[in-house]
């Protein structure tokens, strides 16, 4: 299985007072799906590498964040919403037949997929109430 992470409203609430206060949080429940790969759909990689990235995380999730989306090839009126982003990732790395889910606040930016979504309000992040649906999910997915 994989999971796109965003960190904006996720990892931290928006507006934020303490960047990456709910990462401790989110590891733990990925702690407990070892193999789980990660791949980070956030904003922030238009501005930081995939190392610099990592570098915000535990050692032991680090090993499991594999990449980022990939960036758009122009901008624009028809610009790649959340969902498009993840499907492309998806089709350029041919693992279209895998499961996925995404952490996102941005639920406007996923149309087909919203079952894959466990979507976070912006202004709370992800939260007790969201670790647990991340979790069920992962476990109602990983059964399958």
């Amino acid at each position: 299985m994989i999971l796109f992470l965003d960190f904006d409203g996720v990892l931290h609430p928006e507006p934020f007072e303490r960047m990456f206060c709910h990462l401790e949080r989110f590891e733990a429940v990925m702690r407990d799906f070892p193999a789980v790969e990660i791949v980070i759909s956030s904003m922030w990689r238009y501005q930081f590498g995939l190392e610099a990235l990592r570098a915000r995380f535990s050692k032991d999730i680090v090993a499991r964040i594999i990449d980022t989306t990939l960036l758009p090839e122009h901008s624009g009126a028809d610009t790649l919403t959340r969902e498009r982003e993840i499907l492309n990732w998806l089709i350029a790395h041919r693992r279209m037949d895998e499961s996925w889910l995404a952490v996102d606040d941005a639920d406007w930016e996923f149309q087909w997929h919203r079952d894959q979504l466990i979507a976070c309000a912006s202004h709370v992040g992800f939260d007790d109430k969201a670790a647990e649906a991340l979790r069920g999910k992962m476990e109602t997915t990983l059964t399958r």
